[in-house]
């Protein structure tokens, strides 16, 4: 039986809930998903091939040169060829959400794979995780510029992008989903966390039905008890120390390959020639080190403490050196290998004072050093916790792995505000988060709201003249150009210059004489929105004029300014909900 009174109510509730450009945001986040997902098993396997062809030549006496030619071959064609900035990858990607509208060049999408591939199959230690996040971020930014999607979707899909990376190259969903709002977008909403989501999931799939539902790091652990999880306390201090000391001597190396040189490939070939010496008297501090997670985990490693201490310095240098001589690549990787090995070498000297059966295993250990290091150079524990858990299957522990994540995140935070993605963004103002009032305005493009077509007074006219003038206008401020010229003569405030216009005895004088605000600043066509703001604060001033090239544009105005902001936040609260 029809019910045609309910048909129109019914029709009006499923538009509202799910119009089309929702719909087309969802098949767009699969899409993203499937294609980030083949992008990070390409990454993968390329690495594993080339890794093995590296390792079977491991004798021959050249081979300490590889990491120093495949990091100035990556610099190379980053700068020349794919005409990238450069960078760690993943910093770039947040640098862009905040200051670029989530704009994000094509080649990105095959550029940080190659150059990554060059580094890290040549012996540099980084991860291939960053690459693999720029550029499934690339995919997600290009194809809503294609579909011409809105601002608030691109941003979205660019999530995507990140999600499903994270999500393929570590067979961890809810990581990803994580990774992508915590870190690359910093916003969490529904609008966001849906195709998130699905993209996440979609990318794990895809994953998995090519290369089989493995976890990475799995491990038969067994169940963490109260002492434990007091001694957790004491590795958490140590992890978030080593954090600090690790994000430190990435920098202190960055610094020092700019004192001796300003030729990126040539500092890039330094670096990868001192992580070829490392090498040579330890091989497992090369490349991105998953075969040390295995070997720490499944308790492989030579008995002694003495190498393993040598082997995690080894490591920290050897990562630095690559990242901080401007190698291509990313920090997950080597986070996970510097904390699985502290891990060994915690349990190892914990061994020799506590009794047998006081503790659990060595692999439980390694587990926690993972996680306490993960947390403490991102800054990112949500991240951390899961992507622990997710590639050691390790669930039973996850109050001891939450309290080393944590603790060591809050403790690095005190001597390092701003985690390792962060800090160069932070220090060039380049941080930019949703809803706070620098990215607002960062989306306010000043020159939509110059004022054009103004009426103008040459500085020759009389004042009886320009009362005139003011009859047929109703600016309150007037610019001041040179008829033969067009050179900006400076403008006229009318509200405070209303004495001097209106004084009997100045009917005769040049309205320049009499009337031109000369404490007026000019603002360049280009600056930021915040940047014009605050020279309004400091000068005092509601309207300013705006120069290009020397060449008067127009006015803008404190009025326009706050109008456009009201506008962005009713665009936020708008796209806050996806149904």
């Amino acid at each position: 039986m029809s019910r045609p009174e309910h048909t129109p109510l019914l029709q009006s509730f499923l538009h509202k809930r799910m119009p089309a450009k929702n719909a087309l945001l969802i098949i767009a986040a699969i899409v993203v998903g499937v294609c980030s997902a083949l992008a990070a098993i390409a990454l993968n396997a390329a690495l594993e091939f080339f890794n093995q062809l590296r390792m079977d030549n491991s004798d021959h006496w050249w081979i300490f040169i590889l990491p120093a030619l495949g990091a100035s071959a990556a610099i190379i064609l980053s700068k020349n060829i794919f005409k990238e900035s450069g960078g760690h990858g993943v910093g770039e990607v947040i640098a862009k959400v905040g200051l670029k509208q989530g704009i994000l060049r094509p080649i990105s999408i095959i550029s940080a794979l190659v150059t990554s591939l060059l580094t890290i199959a040549s012996g540099g230690s980084a991860g291939p995780e960053a690459p693999v996040v720029v550029s499934g971020s690339s995919m997600g930014s290009n194809l809503s510029r294609l579909l011409k999607m809105s601002g608030q979707s691109r941003m979205t899909l660019i999530g995507c992008g990140a999600a499903g990376s994270i999500s393929a190259i570590f067979n961890a969903p809810v990581t990803g989903m994580i990774f992508a709002v915590e870190i690359i977008l910093g916003e969490w909403t529904p609008y966001n966390l849906v195709p998130i989501a699905i993209s996440s999931v979609v990318a794990t799939q895809t994953s998995r039905f090519l290369e089989g539902n493995v976890i990475p790091f799995s491990e038969q652990f067994p169940p963490m008890g109260f002492a434990d999880l007091g001694i957790t306390i004491l590795l958490a201090v140590l992890t978030a120390l080593i954090s600090v000391a690790f994000v430190r001597s990435i920098r202190q190396v960055g610094s020092l390959s700019a004192s001796i040189s300003s030729i990126p490939w040539l500092k890039a070939a330094l670096g990868g020639l001192a992580v070829g010496l490392v090498g040579l008297f330890f091989p497992l501090a090369l490349g991105e080190g998953y075969k040390s997670i295995r070997m720490a985990i499944h308790g492989t490693f030579p008995p002694g403490i003495t190498f393993i201490a040598i082997l995690v310095l080894a490591r920290v240098l050897t990562t630095s050196l690559t990242l901080g001589s401007g190698g291509l690549g990313g920090i997950f990787a080597p986070c996970l290998v510097i904390g699985s090995t502290f891990g060994v070498f915690f349990h190892r000297t914990l061994s020799t004072i506590i009794p047998d059966g006081w503790i659990t295993g060595e692999a439980a250990y390694v587990m926690l050093g993972m996680a306490g290091v993960l947390s403490g150079v991102m800054q990112a524990p949500l991240t951390s916790v899961f992507l622990v858990l997710e590639i050691t299957n390790s669930y039973q522990a996850v109050m001891h792995i939450m309290a080393v994540t944590f603790i060591s995140s809050m403790l690095t935070h005190a001597f390092e505000p701003s985690s390792f993605y962060f800090k160069d963004l932070v220090e060039k103002g380049q941080l930019l988060r949703p809803k706070t009032d620098e990215k607002i305005l960062a989306d306010i493009n000043p020159e939509k709201l110059i004022c054009k077509n103004l009426t103008e007074v040459c500085p020759q006219m009389p004042v009886i003249d320009f009362l005139n003038v003011l009859k047929n206008t109703n600016q309150t401020h007037i610019p001041i150009i040179d008829s033969d010229t067009k050179e900006f003569m400076g403008m006229i405030d009318v509200a405070s210059a209303r004495s001097s216009i209106l004084d009997p005895e100045h009917q005769h004088s040049n309205i320049s004489e009499v009337a031109t605000d000369k404490n007026t600043p000019k603002v360049e066509n280009g600056m930021g929105t915040a940047e014009i703001l605050e020279i309004m604060n400091k000068s005092g001033k509601r309207t300013l004029p705006v120069m290009k090239n020397g060449t008067f544009m127009g006015f803008i105005t404190k009025e326009d300014i706050l109008s456009a902001y009201r506008g962005e936040m009713k665009n936020y609260e708008s796209c806050d909900n996806l149904f």
